[in-house]
């Protein structure tokens, strides 16, 4: 500190024989996550009143600079770098609430999912998109939106990009700023590369990290350079994926940085050493080490502010602040891009209207929508002035491939291992189909065909075809102790009519022709058993859960009531009726209703609790006529036939008519992606008779569970351990990834 004093002064001595006072200029450097140490030395810069006439950075250091050159102050970026979900950010993947109810069964299931084009795999110039990052930036800029020469801003502002096509580094001054700064950050292998005239952008790190030579060039005399790197860091500095990339991208960028570093007169490197470029989950320890290396330089910022005033009684610092537009009316909606969608279908998901007032939350909002059809796999936009207060809204979409190889692993106690994979077509048959065959390669096979058609002005009506095989381990329990094992084998044909409600509610009808047969593994006698029947029912679907796996908020909810007709019994197996069928003398096989319910809900109570509220319950209204159509009870996910989920027993551990379910818990994120999550759960059923129709008191289950899981890049982790009074017995309950 007592070093940047001393060059404050010595600064000063050649200041004062100049008529005019010194241009100054600063620059920051990238770094990633370590980039929000930006803030602190913004924050000492602003209480000290030292005037910056102009601004360079490259990467992180071009967003953070980007802002303030704008007119947002040191303690508003802190602000809005608080308020950011970083994770969500970079996640690449929109909220699933945004997603389209047809593609929420199938939504960020898989570990790797693989786009084909012409034959081929294609992969993309980085594994993320960034869709979230040029949302929220064009939100934050909406206020400048009309400034297109980044000249023009508060302060003067450059960021510097790399042209993949060259290895050369590309000084970006004019244009959209949020592509500008896009582009700057734009990690290789890390973020996809950003179209710019005829060439590609990544980020500008790989050859310049640390843009001194770029604010000099604009005129600045004085350097205040804030660099975050230390040049190539040490094999055991190493730590993640994004590290190494950093390395390798930024070889070249090592001989340049030296030459840089000297053009500063005060170079600010804050200690950042325990910190990675991927840090983002420690944003606010980052933010406090820059406000302390800002502390420390605040007194040589203050004496420079100081000693400019007095020599120069006009100095005072640029006065900085955004334009205080907030709103902008629409005049018009002009789309590029779309070959395999419709602009009318485009402007229906966005619901942006002509001549409205629309904010940057409420177009980021629609964006989502639109972007939640999984028909994109990019949106951006700009806003061209017109007259003020006007603009054009020009979109920029990206369609995503037609077709996508997806694979993913799962491992469930009841199913053991199963490797599951899948392809999905869209427009294989006709435009406006998505059509998907998927696998579930275990011992326990599964297999489904679907066909969904869309259709109508809105494309909101859906003719769904689907079928369904499965084989699966069928135990058979009495008194909650596993007696034999059967062999399930399932088909299923099903064809309906849906209508969706916006992104998160269906309402549809359907028949389907079911084909169950019971074959012995460990039974007494060697009898199969089965039946066939038909099924007409009406649904109702409604999900709006924020994700699929440790959800923080949102509802779910199925209800389904339809008619078992046409039933087909086949060789019945006298051991297994009675085993199932315990007081049951005979069978009629006549027509019965069903009437299937479940909710769930989750409520958060704090950042990092949240509640979880489950009520589940089926009936079959004539459990004489149900034959193996019975609801089996156990288990805390359901992925299997007729499966009530009930914690404390296993799969198949109970079977019933008829039953209502209710579960409380309570989840807590113990660390970043670690959570522990307690169950309680009490039902109500009558064996003998549906539940809903019974006279007599019905009987009671009741059970418990604890469960630690984690969150990885392929699928939740959890392992569980849960109780019921009923079953008297402690079960252990393992699930990696995402069932079929």
């Amino acid at each position: 500190m007592r070093r940047a004093l001393l060059l404050v002064n010595f600064l000063l001595l050649i200041i004062i024989a100049r008529a005019q006072p010194p241009k100054i200029g600063l620059t920051l450097s990238g770094g990633g996550a370590k980039g929000l140490a930006h803030i602190g030395i913004l924050e000492a810069l602003d209480s000290a009143g030292l005037r910056i006439d102009y601004i360079t950075g490259t990467s992180m250091g071009s967003i953070v600079g980007s802002l303030y050159a704008a007119g947002y102050s040191g303690k508003e970026i802190e602000k809005i770098a608080r308020d950011i979900d970083w994770g969500f950010l970079f996640s690449g993947k929109p909220s699933m609430r945004n997603v389209s109810i047809d593609e929420k069964a199938e939504f960020n299931k898989y570990a790797l999912e693989l786009p084909i084009e012409e034959k081929k795999i294609r992969l993309s110039s980085g594994i993320l998109e960034g869709q979230e990052i040029w949302l929220k930036f064009q939100e934050l800029f909406l206020p400048i939106y009309d400034v297109k020469d980044f000249s023009q801003l508060s302060i003067p502002f450059r960021c510097v990009a790399t042209d993949v096509s060259t290895g050369k580094a590309v000084v970006l001054d004019h244009g959209e700023l949020v592509s500008a700064i896009r582009s700057s950050m734009a990690i290789p292998s890390v973020f996809t590369a950003v179209d710019y005239e005829e060439t590609k952008l990544v980020d500008g790190g790989v050859v310049r990290n640390f843009p001194v030579k770029d604010v000099k060039a604009m005129g600045a005399d004085l350097v205040i350079g804030v660099n975050l790197s230390q040049g190539l860091a040490k094999a055991q500095d190493l730590h993640t994926a994004i590290d190494i990339l950093y390395q390798i991208g930024f070889y070249k960028d090592a001989d340049d940085f030296a030459q840089e570093r000297k053009l500063c007169d005060i170079l600010i490197e804050p200690d950042l050493k325990k910190f990675s470029a991927a840090s983002f989950s420690a944003a606010d320890s980052i933010i406090h080490v820059g406000k302390e290396s800002g502390m420390q330089y605040y007194p040589a910022f203050k004496k420079l502010a100081d000693s400019l005033r007095s020599i120069y009684p006009g100095y005072a610092p640029i006065k900085r602040c955004l334009p205080d537009t907030k709103h902008l009316i629409v005049d018009d909606i002009k789309i590029l891009g779309l070959r395999h969608t419709t602009n009318r279908s485009f402007l229906h998901m966005l619901a942006l209207e002509k001549g409205q007032r629309y904010d940057g939350v409420e177009v980021a909002d629609a964006i989502r929508r639109v972007y939640g059809s999984q028909n994109y796999t990019r949106i951006t936009y700009h806003w061209e002035p017109t007259t003020k207060g006007h603009a054009v809204l020009h979109f920029s979409v990206t369609e995503s491939p037609l077709t996508w190889i997806k694979v993913g692993v799962h491992y469930h106690t009841f199913s053991n291992v199963a490797v599951i994979a899948g392809v999905t077509v869209k427009n294989m048959l006709i435009d406006r189909s998505k059509t998907t065959l998927k696998f579930n390669i275990s011992e326990n096979f599964r297999m489904l065909f679907e066909h969904n058609q869309s259709f109508g002005r809105w494309e909101n009506n859906n003719l769904i075809i689907s079928a369904y095989q499965e084989g699966m381990r069928f135990p058979v329990y009495q008194k909650y102790r596993e007696k034999y094992t059967y062999r399930s084998n399932y088909s299923n044909v099903d064809i309906r009519l849906q209508h969706t409600f916006g992104f998160s509610a269906a309402l549809g009808a359907g028949s389907s022709l079911n084909v169950l047969r019971l074959s012995p593994r460990i039974a007494p006698i060697e009898t199969e058993g089965g039946n066939s029947y038909l099924n007409s029912y009406l649904y109702f679907q409604y999900n709006t859960l924020n994700r699929r796996a440790f959800t923080t908020s949102g509802w779910q909810i199925y209800a389904e009531a339809g008619l078992v007709y046409h039933q087909l019994p086949h060789n019945r197996a006298a051991n297994l009726d009675s085993l199932l069928y315990p007081s049951a003398t005979r069978a009629t096989f006549n027509n019965y209703n069903q009437l299937k319910l479940k909710v769930e809900h989750f409520r958060p109570l704090s950042d990092r609790t949240t509640l979880l509220l489950q009520f589940n319950a089926a009936s079959n209204f004539d459990n004489q006529n149900a034959y193996f159509n019975f609801y089996n009870v156990g288990g805390i996910n359901d992925f299997l036939r007729n499966q009530i989920p009930f914690v404390g027993l296993q799969e198949y551990q109970f079977n019933t008519n008829g039953i209502a379910v209710l579960m409380l818990g309570t989840q807590y994120q113990l660390l970043k992606s670690v959570y522990a999550t307690a169950r309680i759960n009490a039902a109500a059923y009558n064996h003998e008779k549906t539940l809903l129709k019974s006279a007599d008191r019905p009987a009671f289950l009741s059970g418990y569970g604890l469960s630690i899981g984690y969150d990885s890049s392929f699928g939740p982790i959890s392992i569980s351990a849960m109780y019921s009074d009923q079953a008297q017995n402690v079960y252990g309950y393992v699930n990696i990834g995402f069932h079929f």
